[in-house]
């Protein structure tokens, strides 16, 4: 039941906005590449009229939604029935590819149309696949002139791309894995230069337990994510993805030489990230973490020990969630010990963190010291009222029953061994005392296993990210109950003193019966470092 939880999920995309219009991460190559860039767009006259229409639809010119598609199919039209031999292939092949550009930025249209709609003469009542068409006529110019490519990247990157994008990605999150895939591939039709597809479709493998196809797109992922600094947090994420799966990879492969191969995959994208001083605290602490499981997987203990030797001599010295991790890596080794003493220095850093409180309370739980287990677990049902802590609270009185019981076990001992009438009286107090005890505890602890089978709404967590300022808090809200219930979710934001920062409220629902929502509340002040919510009503 340990805990650490991430700033993001490893295996989340998200965009947070929309892209913009242009993507600016092949402008640079765009413009050093205009010099040498030269297409004929004035001959013969269909091909100078669709570039002026272009121009038009491009800029919107006091046209309405209806007079834009109807200029552009228009033009559609008349570089459609132009004949194969006419002049200037290039060029015509260019200003098609624009204007169906254009048709996937108008508001409501679909990737797949009828051929008529768009402006094709022939065929009208078929279909027609805009991002495949794009891609057809794009082909053609690069083809002719290779120079152009970086001018055609930026074609390719409007608003029809960025929808795509941000659709397989939403698909990808609510578990729509077929829809997301094939928006995916689709985006590729667009734009193949660019990462995210390549990360959604990784993901997908990955989900699939195809491994070694997860890894082959990972690794695309962060090779198109190298082109440019834009793409840098898509990098950082997909060489986490990549060095856990290639970790998983090397736990379980039999083969000595693939498990070799795997290992030394993981530890190099996993090193490169740790190392990253550009990537956050929490992605750089989930690679020394996962660089842990690489050491332990491969036998290496001793590595894994040094992975937080540093923390465990000088607490002080390191950020909160440093210490947080290296209490995990001594909770995977084994190192009790060491493990209680960082959870322990964790929790003075941030004592109303949950995972830093759940974390120090098992830990209690394990030295057998149920006061403090139980002075902890009741802070952070205050601050996680509809969590899954109802299980802590199951060791916990269980605990307490063995310990009484063991008690008892020991004043009947002593009973059996005295002589004295008065010292017998004494022990028989004692004994029926803890066996009271042990009886209370033990029936406290079936009783709450049974409640936490039955929890009528569990909230879970998926993300809690603060980047500059600006922390962003997302999970879930899952309904057990017979109907349909609608949520308010209301945070508070606090300090490392447990002071309120900020709050942000959020209604969640209907969610259904079996079912669960999706919460994300996001708030800018300095300072923050742990939350709060209020119970929930069911």
């Amino acid at each position: 039941m340990l805990v650490f939880r991430p700033t993001a999920i490893i295996a989340s995309l998200v965009l947070g906005a929309p892209l913009v219009a242009t993507v600016h991460a092949q402008t640079t190559a765009s413009q050093a590449s205009a010099a040498t860039c030269s297409i004929d767009e004035g001959k013969p006259g269909e091909v100078a009229r669709a570039y002026l229409a272009v121009s038009q639809v491009a800029s919107a010119q006091a046209m309405t939604l209806d007079q834009q598609k109807a200029k552009l199919a228009e033009s559609v039209r008349l570089l459609s029935q132009l004949p194969p031999t006419a002049d200037n292939p290039v060029g015509r092949a260019y200003e098609m590819g624009k204007l169906l550009v254009l048709w996937t930025t108008l508001p409501g249209v679909s990737m797949t149309m009828q051929r008529g709609t768009v402006g094709y003469v022939t065929d009208p009542t078929g279909m027609i696949n805009l991002p495949a068409a794009i891609d057809s006529a794009f082909d053609v110019v690069e083809a002719a002139k290779p120079e152009c490519a970086s001018q055609l990247l930026q074609w390719r990157s409007q608003k029809g791309w960025i929808t795509l994008v941000n659709q397989s990605i939403h698909e990808l999150q609510v578990g729509s894995i077929d829809s997301a895939e094939a928006h995916a591939r689709e985006t590729l039709l667009f734009n193949d230069q660019a990462p995210y597809a390549y990360m959604v479709l990784g993901q997908i493998a990955e989900q699939r337990q195809q491994t070694d196809s997860a890894i082959a797109l990972f690794q695309k992922t962060i090779q198109a994510a190298s082109s440019d600094s834009s793409y840098t947090s898509v990098k950082q994420q997909t060489e986490l993805n990549l060095g856990n799966i290639a970790a998983a990879a090397a736990a379980a492969a039999q083969d000595s030489a693939k498990k070799m191969s795997y290992d030394e995959l993981a530890r190099t994208n996993l090193q490169a990230l740790a190392a990253d001083t550009t990537a956050s605290a929490a992605y750089r602490e989930s690679a020394k973490a996962a660089l842990v499981n690489v050491s332990l997987a491969m036998g290496d203990s001793a590595s894994a020990k040094s992975s937080y030797a540093a923390q465990l001599a000088d607490p002080s010295k390191f950020a909160f969630r440093e210490v947080l991790q290296a209490g995990v890596s001594a909770s995977r080794l084994g190192d009790d010990s060491a493990a209680l003493k960082l959870f322990h220095a964790a929790y003075e850093k941030n004592p109303y963190h949950r995972d830093a409180l759940t974390n120090l309370a098992i830990y209690e739980l394990r030295a057998e010291h149920y006061d403090t287990a139980r002075t902890l677990l009741a802070r952070l049902k205050e601050i996680d009222p509809n969590g899954n802590n109802t299980r802590l609270e199951v060791l916990t009185y269980a605990g307490l029953a063995t310990h009484f019981q063991h008690l008892n076990n020991a004043y009947v001992t002593q009973y059996q061994k005295a002589k004295s009438a008065k010292v017998k009286a004494a022990l028989t107090d004692s004994a029926a005392m803890t066996a009271d005890s042990n009886t209370y505890y033990s029936h406290k602890a079936v009783e709450t296993n049974i409640r936490a089978d039955s929890v009528p709404v569990l909230v879970s967590f998926t993300q809690f990210s603060n980047v500059q300022d600006t922390v962003t808090l997302a999970g879930t809200i899952e309904n057990n109950t017979p109907a349909s219930q609608t949520y308010t979710m209301k945070v508070d934001f606090l300090d490392a003193t447990g002071t309120v920062v900020a709050s942000q409220s959020q209604t969640v629902g209907p969610v259904g019966s079996k079912e669960a929502g999706r919460f994300s509340v996001t708030v800018t002040a300095p300072g923050i470092t742990a939350f709060k919510y209020a119970p929930l009503d069911h």
